[in-house]
C-alpha cells in the first residue's frame, strides 16, 4: 500500500510560514526603528533643556554669585549632556573663575548660548 502525501497544502503551508516569519521581522524592524527615533527626541529634548537651564540666567547679560552657584553645579551635567563645545568651554570658563567671573568669560558665555539655542 502507498501512501500519498498531496505537495500543494504541505508547500502552501511552508509558503505561509515563510511570509509569517518575514511579517514579523518586518515588524520587529518598525519597532525597533520607532523606539530608536523615540529616544532620539527625548535626548534632543533634554539637551534643549539643558542649555535653556544654563542660559537661563544670562538673560540680563550678567552673573550674580547665586547664578554662578547654579552654573558651577550644571559643569558635569553639560559636559556629558552632549551640548555644543562651545557651550560647554564657555560654562568651564565661568565657572572656573571664582567669584569674580572676567566680563570676556561672560561674554563667551552669552555668545555660547546665543549660538545654542539656534
Amino acid at each position: 500500500m502507498k501512501i500519498q502525501f498531496r505537495k500543494t497544502p504541505l508547500l502552501a503551508s511552508v509558503v505561509l510560514v515563510m511570509f509569517a516569519i518575514a511579517g514579523c521581522a518586518e515588524v520587529g524592524d518598525k519597532a525597533s526603528s520607532a523606539a530608536s527615533s523615540a529616544a532620539s527626541h527625548v535626548a534632543e529634548l533634554a539637551k534643549k533643556e539643558l542649555i535653556t537651564a544654563v542660559c537661563a540666567p544670562l538673560k540680563d547679560g550678567t552673573i550674580n554669585a547665586s547664578e554662578l552657584k547654579v552654573l558651577s553645579s550644571m559643569v558635569d551635567a553639560v559636559r556629558e549632556g552632549g551640548l555644543p563645545k562651545e557651550l560647554v568651554n564657555a560654562l568651564d570658563g565661568v565657572a572656573g573663575a571664582g567669584d569674580n567671573v572676567p566680563a570676556d568669560a561672560q561674554a563667551r558665555l552669552v555668545t555660547a548660548c546665543d549660538n545654542s539655542v539656534r
